[in-house]
């Protein structure tokens, strides 16, 4: 073969010959002492090298067994803590519904003759604040158009406005074709709550037909006055946040933010039934 023709090998082999030769002539000639203590001499720093290298090997399978004990460990703790959010957010969501019920006790509580009926929301219109939405009950579980629609906290959404079997639409009150009757809790002044297309996409509302000498101001409550049957008196709507006059008409109007975020709920309660209201 080529490699043990090669200068190399033929180099190698004549060397090997002549230590041997030479190691054994001197241990012959009693030399052999100075040989080991020549090759000793030689040796170390292999012998230095070999046990440095040995550590280094054992520092490094001793690194890996720790960082695979790391990396499990690492993997076990993710686990852990993922766990624990989806823990979180399930007592979270639970938090609020548990919420969402106690409102509706207590407004069942203050008005017995309300029956309600709840609903999932499962569709929505597009926009930064939604104006209809769908709900996932209709006439087969008492919901029929007129109806009014409240959130957790107890405040108005809307109305339906129409239903099928297992669905129903419902508008909300920012919506532009939205009136409700309503009042001022605190001084009993009355208006026209309606959607406005400006105001609506900040997710307000505003109270009309207020008269010049009305008494309202920002931080009032406005409630369902009842008035026409389509909403039961005494339901809250929202809040006002500013009174605006108009000079030329002399009229004012107030802004209202509505008790019912106008997005981001997923369920509602329907109400099915009340008495109505009789104004004395």
């Amino acid at each position: 073969m080529k490699f043990f023709k090669s200068k190399f090998f033929i180099v190698t082999v004549i060397v090997a010959v002549l230590v041997a030769v030479t190691f054994t002539v001197m241990s012959s000639l009693g030399y052999s002492s100075y040989i080991k203590s020549g090759l000793n001499v030689l040796l170390t720093p292999f012998r230095y090298i070999a046990d440095k290298t040995g550590q280094a090997l054992e520092g490094y399978a001793a690194y890996i067994t720790e960082f695979d004990r790391l990396k499990a460990e690492n993997e076990e703790l993710k686990s852990r803590i993922e766990k624990m959010q989806s823990e979180v957010q399930e007592a979270e969501a639970i938090r609020k519904e548990n919420d969402q019920f106690r409102k509706y006790l207590e407004l069942k509580t203050e008005h017995l003759d309300y029956t309600f009926e709840n609903a999932d929301v499962i569709g929505r219109e597009s926009g930064n604040y939604m104006t209809v939405f769908t709900l996932s009950k209709g006439k087969n579980y008492g919901i029929e158009a007129g109806m009014p629609v409240i959130s957790g906290n107890g405040g108005l959404i809307g109305g339906i406005t129409d239903a099928g079997g297992t669905w129903a639409s419902a508008c909300s009150i920012t919506d532009t074709s939205s009136s409700v009757g309503a009042y001022v809790e605190r001084s009993l002044a009355a208006g026209i709550v309606s959607g406005d297309y400006t105001l609506g996409r900040s997710g307000l509302c505003k109270m009309s037909y207020l008269s010049d000498s009305a008494d309202i101001k920002p931080g009032d409550r406005i409630l369902t006055s009842g008035i026409g049957s389509v909403y039961p008196r005494g339901l809250v709507i929202g809040t006002v946040t500013e009174v605006v006059t108009d000079e030329n008409s002399r009229s004012k109007y107030a802004i209202i933010r509505p008790l019912a975020e106008q997005s981001g709920f997923s369920s509602v309660m329907v109400l099915t039934s009340y008495e109505k209201y009789v104004e004395n």
